[in-house]
């Protein structure tokens, strides 16, 4: 939900573009509404001069004022800049703020490649094995294919819509398609990590419910249910006269059709996640060994993530212009595109039965490689304590050490 576009440079240029959808309501002879590579410039009547804020550019002094006469006969004169350009000092220093102000929109494609690397690599594990198929893994794979189709679609968005001027402006129908599609996966994203949830607290819950049913449920809930929100969301905004401009990208109100659900969703997940803890301390209390507040400490945060409860971290932006609010963007990029590479780490890299998996597949390719030289010798283990947790919808049981 988080706004990539959010910098000074890019809200001059929105708030400039907004102004040229206003067209006059009386009688007289005005000049229409044009753009250059700087901007747009209103209707002005004829015999006046429009002037407006020098553009967020290198070499330009957003302090002065640039100007456009309009001649008598509603025709326009060329736009003088030439109040607009400063010396290499400010220039300079120019450079800098612009620099910083797109700073966190090349973090954030940074790590949503980073995020899809890892992806498509857990993807690949996770469908190769078969050992691993079992009603949890369903679930990991559909909220990685969720966060895989978010990343791609915010480089797709960030790249061919935001940093590109001229296709807000022109608002070509693709910008918009693109615009309907990133929610889409946004809002199934969430939905997906409200599934792992709801998956989570039902086994911890009522240990014997249909394992089957439940993946059906989450299925709709995590592809369907967006599809829904995003629709009416489509509809109520494609008749809206003010908030269907700019390829959709400014803020509207109407997004709450969308985000409503999704808020409530994490605060669910918050309240399952308090309940799934609290349950656990109880079993493992049950256990005579010491160390079962850090085993219950390390499985809360490590399903943190999982659940999406780390948003609730970001409720407040703070000041526009402020010290903080460039460290603000930055963390909140770091984290809106790191959030895949984290998950695919932590669930899939870290998991356990995958860990064994690989390492079993490993040895059979030794083995086959290198027993008729007489080479391989089996590897070793050493005596461990294990608790075993039984995944009992699927009958995979997980081992923590």
């Amino acid at each position: 939900m988080s706004d990539l576009s959010d910098n000074p440079h890019l809200k001059a240029f929105l708030e400039s573009s907004l102004s040229c959808v206003k067209t006059p309501d009386d009688d007289d002879l005005y000049c229409n509404t044009t753009s250059d590579f700087f901007g747009c410039w209103n209707f002005t009547r004829a015999g006046t001069a429009m002037t407006k804020p020098c553009p967020y550019l290198p070499g330009f002094n957003t302090k002065e004022i640039a100007y456009k006469n309009c001649s008598e006969n509603g025709t326009w004169e060329r736009a003088n800049y030439m109040k607009c350009r400063m010396t290499r000092e400010i220039e300079e220093d120019l450079n800098k703020e612009v620099l910083n102000a797109f700073r966190h929109i090349y973090i954030s494609l940074v790590g949503f490649s980073i995020s899809i690397t890892l992806l498509v690599i857990s993807l690949f594990i996770f469908f190769k094995f078969r050992q691993l198929r079992c009603d949890r893994i369903t679930l990991h794979k559909n909220l990685f294919i969720s966060y895989l189709l978010t990343a791609i679609m915010y480089i797709l968005y960030n790249v061919l819509v935001i940093m590109d001027g001229d296709v807000l402006h022109d608002q070509p129908i693709w910008c918009v398609v693109l615009h309907v599609i990133t929610q889409y996966c946004v809002v199934s994203n969430f939905a997906w990590m409200f599934c792992e949830g709801v998956y989570l607290h039902t086994i911890m819950v009522k240990t014997f419910i249909t394992g089957k049913w439940l993946i059906i449920v989450c299925t709709v809930i995590g592809w369907v249910c967006p599809f829904v929100l995003v629709g009416v969301y489509t509809a109520v905004r494609a008749s809206s006269k003010d908030d269907n401009i700019l390829c959709w990208h400014q803020e509207s109100t109407l997004q709450w059709i969308m985000y409503a659900p999704v808020v409530a969703s994490i605060f669910l997940n918050l309240i399952f996640l308090c309940n799934i803890v609290r349950l656990l301390i109880t079993k493992l209390r049950q256990i005579p060994e010491a160390g079962q507040t850090r085993k219950a400490t390390r499985a809360t945060l490590i399903l943190i993530p999982l659940l999406g409860i780390q948003y609730l971290m970001f409720p407040i932006k703070p000041a526009e212009g402020s010290s903080w609010e460039e460290v603000y963007l930055i963390v909140v990029a770091l984290h809106l595109s790191l959030q895949g590479a984290f998950v695919s780490i932590i669930f899939c890299f870290c998991n356990g039965e995958v860990i064994t998996v690989i390492k079993r597949k490993w040895a059979l390719h030794r083995e086959s490689t290198f027993t008729s030289k007489g080479r391989y010798r089996a590897p070793s283990t050493i005596g461990t304590t294990t608790y075993t947790l039984v995944d009992h919808m699927s009958g995979v049981a997980t081992s923590v050490t």
